[in-house]
């Protein structure tokens, strides 16, 4: 899991949490800079902050600049992308054959362009997994429908059967591979008659 800390990255830049560049690039306390930090195993809460509660409209600070909000590491509406993670994106998208998307309505844009871009230029196969119909299900090319929990690890079962049985294949296919027969040069050899060495 990662958390991203919105606020002072310079204040923060010395701090083994910061490491790199977050995936959004809102508006944080000072400008707006981030960095993305590991989350780090909570301290168990005491009685009295069991007793409290969750803190109400309030969000966490970020315990490496003091000054920064903590997020969980995805993009909010309004927040820009990251330019090299959408750049790589697109690259990757360009040369799949498979997308599976899972869990988007494919409303919110440049993401929802990703799959029509791999279907168009590498006539990419489109697996669908989700609820209900979205605006993406016009393209895809298999729609499962219901929830991701249940319908991913089939998925990925019934995948990996598929590659056990290609591996067994291709194992079993070099084992069965037939002699190379002999040359007609050989078996002329083997058939010529010795002369005989007895004189008539």
């Amino acid at each position: 899991m990662l958390a991203s800390c919105r606020g002072d990255l310079e204040s923060s830049s010395s701090s083994e949490a910061s490491s790199e560049a977050s995936s959004s690039s809102g508006s944080g306390s000072k400008g707006g800079k981030s960095s993305r930090v590991k989350a780090k195993t909570p301290k168990p809460l005491t009685e009295s902050e069991k007793a409290a509660g969750p803190p109400e409209g309030r969000v966490p600070i970020c315990p490496a600049c003091k000054t920064g909000i903590l997020k969980p590491d995805g993009i909010y509406f309004g927040e820009a992308l990251n330019k090299p993670v959408l750049k790589k994106s697109i690259k990757q998208s360009l040369k799949s054959k498979v997308v599976i998307m899972v869990g988007t309505r494919g409303e919110v844009d440049p993401a929802a362009k990703l799959p029509l871009m791999a279907k168009k230029e590498n006539k990419a196969k489109i697996v669908e997994v989700n609820i209900g119909k979205t605006r993406l299900s016009a393209i895809a090319d298999v729609q499962l429908l219901g929830a991701a929990g249940d319908i991913l690890p089939k998925l990925l079962h019934l995948v990996k059967l598929r590659m056990a049985k290609l591996i067994l294949c291709g194992t079993q296919h070099r084992r069965a591979k037939p002699a190379k027969p002999k040359s007609s040069s050989a078996k002329a050899k083997q058939t010529k008659p010795k002369a005989s060495s007895a004189k008539a």
